[in-house]
C-alpha cells in the first residue's frame, strides 16, 4: 500500500511549517511572507459575503432569486465534512442512490440518473463541477479538501447548462490562488481504520509582482476499511483508497487579460463488495469481489478579458480523461450461480465556452444588464463489459458520442431600482450516435454465438430558458417569481441485449416546466437569516430507465412515459441566541406523481409517486463556538422513505441521523473530535428486488445499508 508512505510524506513537508509560526521559535521566510497576509493582525476582518457562483451571473447569496444551498468553510469544517457524500442527507430535495463505494448518481427533486450500468449511457440531469472543471455523472471524487464552498442550485438550470442540468447544479469551488503565502496541514484518524493526510499550500511565485502569477496546491490521500467484513476471504474486500491532487494557477499578464489554470489528477481504487442474500449489512459472503474505481485527469484555463470600454470577454476550456471499473460478483456468495460482472469504461469530456458580458449598467433603454454566449461539449465513451460463469463468457462493448452546441443569452431590466425584471434563451442542437455489440462463449461446446450489433442515433434541436421577476421588500428582503422551461435531452440504448423488435433503440426530449416563488434575508440586525421556495415542476414525455431479466443477466434501456409532476417547498434559517451560538435548520417538503404509463415493450408502471422524492426532509443544528477556544456543533437529519427507481415498488425506509463535533482552536491549531451517525441506526443506500438465489430465483427484498457510527479525530493546522 502507498498510503501510509503517501500520509507521512505530506506531514512530514507541512509539519515544521506549523511549527516555524508558532510563538517563541524563530520566523522563516515562509512565516514573514505570512505574516502581511489579509487577516493575520488582530485587527476585525469584515468578511465578504457568500457569493453564488453556480449561476449563469454570480451573485451573493442573499441577492440570488432561486432555490440554492451553500456551505461555507466553516460549515464544512464545523459538520467534519470529508466527502460531498457526507453532504447529500442534508441538502433539501437533493437525494442519492447507492450501489457504488461513493455517491455518484444524484438526484434534485426527484430529476436524475440511479445507475449507469452496462449498456447504460451517460446522461445525467444534474451538473456537477469541480470550479471550471466537469463530473458530471462522476461525483464520486467530490472529496472537500480545501474545498471553500458547497454550492447546489436546485430547479431547471437551462440558461447556464442546457441539457446536462434539467435537475439542478452542484458544484465545488477550491480555494483560489492568493497573493500572500497560506497553506494548511491536516491528519484524520478514525473508527474502520480511517486514515488521512492532507496538505495545501498557495502564494505568489513572483516575489516582486505579488499579484502577477499565482498558485494554489492541495493534495489528499484517505483508506478506510468499508464498513464491511468478507467472511469467506477474512479480509476487507470494501475498502476505500483514495488520491486527489489539484493545482490552480492565476496569471495577471496585464491589466486587461487575467488567466486562471487548474489541473487535476484523482485515483480512487475502492473496493466494492455491499451485499449480501441475508441483507445483514455488515458482513459479505462473495468468493469474487468486486471494484470501484476512478482515474481521473482534467484540465481547465479561463481567460477574462477586460480591454473593451462596458464589455467583458470570457473564454472557459476543459477537459477530462477518466478510466473507471465498476465489478462485482452477481451471486454474493461462494456458490450459486458464480457469476462475475465486469465493467470497464474509458471517457472523454471537452467543454468550451465563450461569453460576452456587459460590465456596467446601462443608464438608457430597456436592457440593463446582458449577457451572450455560445457553448460546445462533446463526450466520447466506450466500455468493455464481461459476465462470466462457469459455463459462459458474455461480453458487451458500447460506443457513445455526443455533441452538443448552443447559443444562450441573458437580460435584465430595472422597472425601479428595486424591481428587476431578468429572461434568458438557451438554444441547443444534440447529436448522438453510438453501437452495441454482443457477444457470447459457450464453454462447453467451445462455440461462439451469433455477434450482435446495434447502431442507433439520435439528433434534436431543445429550447430553454426562464423569466424572473424580483422585487427588494427592503435592503434585506428579496422576493422573486420565475418560470422556467428546461429539458432532458433525448438519447440512444447502446445495450446489445435488449430486443429491438420490442425495446426501444432510442427515446425523445423530456420538457419540463417549473414555477417558483420564494424569499429570502435577513432580519433582527442580522440575527435571523432564512429563505424560502415553493415550487411547480411539470414533466412531460418523462424519462424512464428499465430493465429486464434475472440474477446477473439483464438489459437495461429508456423509454418515455407520459406525463408526471413535482411539487413541495424548501426552507432553511438560521438564528444567532448569542455572539457564540446559533441554531438552524431545514425542511423540505415534496409530493409527486408517475403517470400511468406502457412503454413500447408491453412494460407498465406509473400511477405512484416518483423515485427519489421522498415527502419530507429535514436538520436540526446548533452550533457553538469563538474564534479561538472550545466549539461543538450538532445536527439531527431526518428524511422519508422514497423509491429507488421507477420501475420496481420497493422503497428505502426513513430515517434520522445524528452527528456531532468537538474541539480546540489555538493560534494556528484546529482539534476536532466527530462522531457520525451517533445513535449507529440502520438506514438504507440502495434497494433492489429481484430474484438472486438459486435455485428458484424468487423475487427478493435485497438492501445495502448506509455507513455505520463512526467516531474520528482530526487535527488541522493553517500556516
Amino acid at each position: 500500500m502507498q498510503l501510509p508512505t503517501r500520509i507521512l510524506f505530506l506531514l512530514a513537508t507541512s509539519l515544521p511549517l506549523c511549527a516555524q509560526t508558532q510563538g517563541g521559535a524563530r520566523p522563516s521566510a515562509f512565516a514573514k511572507a505570512t505574516a502581511d497576509r489579509p487577516g493575520s493582525t488582530s485587527e476585525t476582518v469584515v468578511l465578504e459575503p457568500l457569493r453564488v457562483t453556480a449561476d449563469l451571473w454570480a451573485a451573493p447569496l442573499a441577492r440570488i432569486p432561486a432555490s440554492v444551498t451553500v456551505y461555507d468553510e466553516a460549515a464544512l469544517r464545523a459538520g467534519a465534512v470529508r466527502h460531498f457524500g457526507d453532504l447529500v442527507d442534508q441538502i433539501p430535495n437533493l437525494t442519492w442512490t447507492g450501489g457504488t463505494s461513493r455517491p455518484r448518481y444524484l438526484q434534485i427533486r426527484g430529476i436524475g440518473e440511479n445507475s449507469q450500468f452496462e449498456g447504460e449511457t451517460p446522461d445525467a440531469a444534474v451538473r456537477f463541477l469541480v470550479d471550471d472543471l466537469d463530473f458530471t455523472g462522476l461525483g464520486m471524487i467530490g472529496g472537500a479538501f480545501d474545498v471553500q464552498q458547497i454550492e447546489v442550485l436546485r430547479g431547471p438550470q437551462a440558461g447556464a447548462f442546457g441539457a446536462n442540468a434539467a435537475g439542478g447544479v452542484v458544484r465545488l469551488v477550491t480555494h483560489a490562488p492568493t497573493p500572500y503565502w497560506t497553506g494548511r496541514s491536516e491528519l484524520t484518524v478514525g473508527g474502520d481504520s480511517l486514515l488521512t493526510g492532507g496538505f495545501a499550500v498557495g502564494g505568489p511565485l513572483v516575489a516582486a509582482k505579488s499579484e502577477e502569477l499565482m498558485m494554489r496546491f492541495a493534495v489528499q490521500q484517505s483508506q478506510s476499511d468499508g464498513f464491511r467484513r468478507n467472511l469467506t476471504l477474512s479480509r476487507d474486500t470494501n475498502a476505500r483508497d483514495e488520491f486527489t491532487a489539484r493545482l490552480r494557477l492565476t496569471w495577471n499578464p496585464n491589466t486587461t487579460w487575467r488567466w486562471e489554470a487548474a489541473v487535476l489528477a484523482a485515483d480512487y481504487a475502492n473496493g466494492y463488495d455491499e451485499f449480501a442474500l441475508d441483507n445483514n449489512g455488515r458482513h459479505t459472503f462473495s468468493d469474487q469481489p468486486g471494484a470501484d474505481t476512478q482515474q481521473s485527469l482534467a484540465a481547465s484555463l479561463r481567460g477574462t478579458y477586460r480591454g473593451w470600454e462596458g464589455v467583458r470577454f470570457t473564454t472557459v476550456t476543459s477537459g477530462s480523461r477518466t478510466r473507471s471499473r465498476y465489478a462485482y460478483d452477481d451471486d454474493w456468495t461462494a456458490a450459486s450461480y458464480r457469476g462475475f460482472s465486469d465493467l470497464h469504461r474509458q471517457r472523454w469530456v471537452v467543454n468550451e465556452e465563450l461569453r460576452l458580458d456587459s460590465e456596467t449598467s446601462a443608464t438608457a433603454g430597456w436592457i440593463n444588464r446582458w449577457t451572450l454566449g455560445a457553448f460546445f461539449s462533446a463526450i466520447d465513451e466506450t466500455t468493455r463489459y464481461t459476465n462470466t460463469d462457469p459455463g459462459n463468457v458474455r461480453g458487451l462493448k458500447t460506443t457513445y458520442h455526443s455533441a452538443n452546441t448552443a447559443l444562450f443569452g441573458q437580460v435584465s431590466h430595472e422597472f425601479s431600482p428595486r424591481t428587476r425584471l431578468v429572461a434568458g434563451l438557451r438554444l441547443e442542437r444534440i447529436d448522438l450516435d453510438g453501437d452495441g455489440t454482443k457477444t457470447r462463449f459457450r464453454a462447453s461446446p467451445g462455440t461462439f454465438d451469433p455477434v450482435v450489433v446495434i447502431r442507433p442515433s439520435f439528433h434534436d434541436t431543445l429550447a430553454g430558458g426562464k423569466i424572473a421577476l424580483e422585487h427588494d421588500v427592503s435592503e434585506h428582503e428579496l422576493v422573486f417569481v420565475s418560470v422556467t422551461r428546461g429539458y432532458k435531452a433525448g438519447g440512444i440504448n447502446v445495450d446489445a441485449r435488449i430486443d429491438p423488435t420490442a425495446d426501444p433503440l432510442t427515446y425523445g426530449t423530456e420538457t419540463l416546466w417549473n414555477c417558483e416563488t420564494g424569499l429570502r434575508g435577513h432580519w433582527l440586525g442580522q440575527r435571523l437569516t432564512g429563505e424560502f421556495t415553493a415550487f411547480y415542476l411539470r414533466r412531460q414525455d418523462t424519462q424512464v430507465r428499465d430493465s429486464a431479466g434475472f440474477g446477473g443477466n439483464y438489459r437495461f434501456f429508456t423509454d418515455n412515459g407520459h406525463g408526471s409532476h413535482v411539487y413541495g417547498l424548501e426552507a432553511a434559517g438560521a438564528y444567532a441566541l448569542t455572539k457564540d451560538w446559533s441554531v438552524r435548520g431545514s425542511l423540505a417538503l415534496l409530493r409527486s406523481a408517475l403517470d400511468p404509463f406502457m412503454l413500447v415493450n408491453g412494460n407498465i408502471g406509473g400511477g405512484r409517486d416518483l423515485a427519489n422524492t421522498p415527502h419530507y426532509g429535514y436538520t436540526l443544528g446548533t452550533r457553538y463556538g469563538t474564534a479561538t477556544g472550545f466549539f461543538a456543533n450538532a445536527d439531527l437529519v431526518g428524511r422519508a422513505r422514497q423509491f429507488d427507481s421507477n420501475n420496481q415498488n420497493e422503497a428505502r425506509r426513513a430515517f434520522h441521523v445524528v452527528n456531532a463535533s468537538a474541539g480546540y482552536t489555538w493560534q494556528r491549531w484546529t482539534l476536532t473530535l466527530w462522531v457520525k451517525n451517533l445513535l449507529d441506526g440502520e438506514y438504507d443506500k440502495r434497494v433492489y428486488f429481484f430474484g438472486n438465489e438459486d435455485p428458484d430465483y424468487i423475487e427478493t427484498r435485497y438492501e445495502t445499508r448506509a455507513d455505520p457510527r463512526q467516531i474520528g479525530l482530526t487535527a488541522v493546522c493553517r500556516f
